[in-house]
């Protein structure tokens, strides 16, 4: 007899996101961080944890970087720069197209013992910050 779904796993299989527990190796569109997510969950609800997801499982080379340290980096960024969700949802899609967001993990992960998560946050930030906050009146090249 299985145990029935709780609401995370029914909300992420919308999502087409399953998760594995730690001891099992990730596949593609699977990830280890429930108690990440549990987390974004609770503080900021589902809406929220949607959004974060989308920009890394609906971006053409983020797909499967569904890595704890990562999904809490970008809803730490969406919570101070709620203006790129709600106002410019699409170009931050868009942006996030640009971001490899697995390199810049590796690259988090190496600053050790920083922390991970913090580190992260700052290199996607100056990232989406150059792509979503130029200045209005460039000069042309």
């Amino acid at each position: 007899m299985s145990r029935p779904k709780g609401k995370l796993d029914t909300l992420l299989d919308g999502l087409g996101i399953k998760l594995v527990p730690v001891y099992r190796r990730r596949a593609a569109a699977q990830s280890h961080a429930r108690g990440t997510m549990h987390e974004i969950r609770n503080q900021y609800g589902d809406g929220h944890l949607i959004f974060v997801l989308r920009c890394i499982k609906q971006t053409r080379n983020n797909r499967d970087e569904l890595w704890s340290e990562t999904i809490g980096a970008i809803s730490d960024i969406l919570v101070q720069r709620q203006d790129w969700a709600m106002e410019r949802a699409g170009d931050l899609l868009n942006a996030f197209d640009t971001i490899p967001l697995g390199p810049l993990r590796g690259e988090a992960v190496k600053l050790r013992p920083w922390p991970v998560r913090a580190t992260l946050r700052t290199l996607i930030y100056k990232r989406l910050e150059a792509i979503l906050d130029e200045p209005e009146h460039r000069l042309a090249v």
